[in-house]
């Protein structure tokens, strides 16, 4: 295994990513949450899973001020696509992988659900939706059309839980609601039980590698 800290530049952007090679011939790329970063547990474990099972990870690291989450869905989407189609570009432009997983944290899965989601390009790509803005009109809208293969999780004491969670449920695309879970899939003051939590959703990812 090896480890690349690189960054990428455009005219007027640069973005620093964390590219985890196990050469193997998939790749996951991670969006974090603002505050919850790839050292969070939920993150660092699913590293560690895409590691176990050989497949590369880039964790794009991207900062953002609490300003942003003000702005409506799709020019969040937009602002962040700009750091993130730089690390995609440059990752894919050099390797040639066969198959790609993209998981998001929060306020990553919104270019994931707004932008990379409807590209032809990334059809046949897993997505792993962890604790997605549900309550965000635009986004419930979006993955009411997805035909993706994935899991998206979420606590159903998150605030951006809603109970039509459910309608989101496809032959493809699985739906895992964590009671008394919060959005960082926490259950508030029960370790153990968030550690189970933590538990079922790598179980979940795991059967769709």
């Amino acid at each position: 295994m090896h480890v690349d800290q690189k960054s990428v530049s455009s005219q007027t952007h640069r973005i620093t990513y964390t590219h985890i090679k196990t050469r193997g011939p998939r790749i996951c790329f991670m969006f974090s949450g603002l505050g919850y970063t790839y050292e969070k547990p939920l993150l660092y474990y699913v590293t560690m899973l895409m590691l176990k099972h050989g497949i590369d990870v880039v964790q794009i690291h991207y900062a953002y001020s609490k300003e942003l989450m003000t702005k409506s869905t799709d020019e969040i989407a937009d602002v962040m696509m700009q750091d993130i189609d730089l690390v995609l570009q440059d990752v894919l432009s050099h390797s040639d992988y066969k198959n790609i997983i993209f998981a998001g944290k929060s306020i990553g899965t919104i270019p994931l659900i707004q932008r990379v989601m409807k590209d032809e390009v990334y059809k046949d790509a897993v997505m792993l939706l962890l604790t997605p803005l549900l309550t965000r009109t635009e986004l419930f809208e979006s993955l009411l059309e997805n035909t993706h293969k994935g899991l998206l999780v979420i606590g159903a004491r998150d605030h951006y839980y809603t109970e039509e969670v459910y309608q989101l449920k496809t032959n493809t695309m699985n739906i895992e609601v964590i009671e008394n879970a919060d959005h960082s899939l926490d259950v508030l003051y029960t370790p153990t039980e968030s550690l189970k939590a933590l538990e079922t959703v790598l179980n979940g990812i795991e059967k769709l590698l």
